[in-house]
């Protein structure tokens, strides 16, 4: 290659590098669009904002994409982001955003992110038209304090990937037959939701293979649907706390036991009698367990010595029978918490392998009995 040739190469190189950087630079301030930043205005009149968090929010201010909890794309000015969630970590009054949702927020096509958790919206329904906004991967409606019927519109938001309804204590589901659309699904959420009538629910989430995250804690089930298996075999967490089954776990072991994967498994506060199951000892990869607050009346299982990688285990309140064997316990090597408290019929002394278990570790977690002077070494 002549000197000549390589010198125009150069140039053109410097000139097409010259030329991104400028773009990048010319679109990397572009102010919101217009028709958002209006959409944002009309959103803000409908809300009482007793702490000033949308003090940005101003009219003389042109561009949207500087205010607080607005996310922009640097080189379209679309809105992306919405963060209105309550800022007080203890969901204080002060801070919470107190209204209704203006339906101007449909004008924010672009919409991927929707955070309004821990808000006031008076016991309003969630708006159908939230189902319209398409292209949102994340909504947190939780603590929000809405009331009656979540709608099926929601159904339609089919590039969805996190939803948290939870804590809206006067929320209803009917049917789960609008979530089978929200294929991408990962986390879901309805805890305190009034879940009664959804019969369909196991049915459903089923269905959804990606899910890794499901939370129906207080939600009024009273029966596991038959299934054979579980198809959402990626699912980590599942939280099924204080509802009121009334069967045996034994019923649902042909598809809870198949989830492999599990990490977190709340089953406190139900009422479910008999023995523990055996197949919850094929769950091996489980840190959190919670069995409290139900009936069980067998013995510690011999199967714990298999979760090597439990951190918080929790018998506490059923009605274990017999002595406390070291056989269940002493491979316990990763736990942190134990609680084997309020157990009536369960006696015998602590295992000595399992107090030098203990003893090695520089943080004691909790281990509680109901009567110490019966439990010594």
């Amino acid at each position: 290659m002549s000197v000549s040739v390589a010198l125009l190469f150069l140039e053109l190189f410097t000139l097409v590098t010259m030329i991104n950087i400028s773009f990048c630079i010319a679109n990397s301030n572009v102010a919101c669009i217009d028709s958002e930043r209006q959409a944002l205005l009309k959103l803000k009149q409908d809300l009482n904002d007793p702490s000033n968090r949308l003090a940005s929010w101003n009219i003389g201010d042109g561009d949207c994409c500087a205010w607080d909890g607005v996310v922009c794309n640097n080189f379209t000015g679309h809105v992306l982001q919405l963060n209105l969630g309550n800022p007080d970590p203890n969901y204080g009054t002060v801070s919470k955003l107190v209204g209704k949702i203006n339906p101007s927020l449909v004008d924010l096509t672009h919409l991927i992110h929707l955070d309004l958790s821990g808000n006031d919206f008076h016991g309003i329904q969630i708006p159908k038209y939230l189902g319209s906004l398409k292209n949102l991967r994340y909504l947190n409606l939780s603590r929000a304090k809405f009331a009656g019927v979540i709608p099926y519109q929601l159904g339609n938001l089919s590039n969805l990937q996190y939803l948290d309804l939870s804590e809206n204590y006067e929320s209803q589901v009917e049917s789960f037959s609008w979530l089978s659309g929200l294929s991408l699904l990962e986390h879901l959420d309805l805890s305190d939701a009034d879940l009664s009538k959804a019969t369909d629910w196991l049915l459903v989430t089923n269905s959804l293979s990606s899910l890794k995250v499901l939370k129906l804690s207080y939600c009024e089930l009273h029966h596991f649907p038959p299934s054979s298996s579980a198809n959402f075999s990626s699912l980590k967490t599942l939280d099924l706390s204080k509802n009121q089954f009334n069967n045996s776990l034994f019923q649902f072991s042909s598809w809870v036991f198949g989830l492999h994967n599990l990490v977190f498994f709340d089953l406190s506060g139900n009422q479910f009698q008999g023995k523990i199951p055996n197949g919850l000892g094929n769950l091996t990869f489980l840190r959190h367990l919670d069995l409290s607050y139900n009936e069980f009346n067998s013995a510690i299982p011999g199967w714990l010595s298999k979760l090597n990688d439990i951190e918080f285990l929790s018998l506490q309140h059923n009605s274990l029978l017999g002595t406390i064997s070291s056989m269940g316990l002493e491979n316990l090597t990763s736990i942190k918490t134990l609680d084997l408290s309020l157990n009536y019929d369960l006696a015998g002394k602590i295992p000595t392998s399992f107090v030098r278990l203990f003893t090695s570790f520089e943080e004691l977690s909790i281990f509680r009995s109901l009567d110490k002077s019966t439990w010594a070494i």
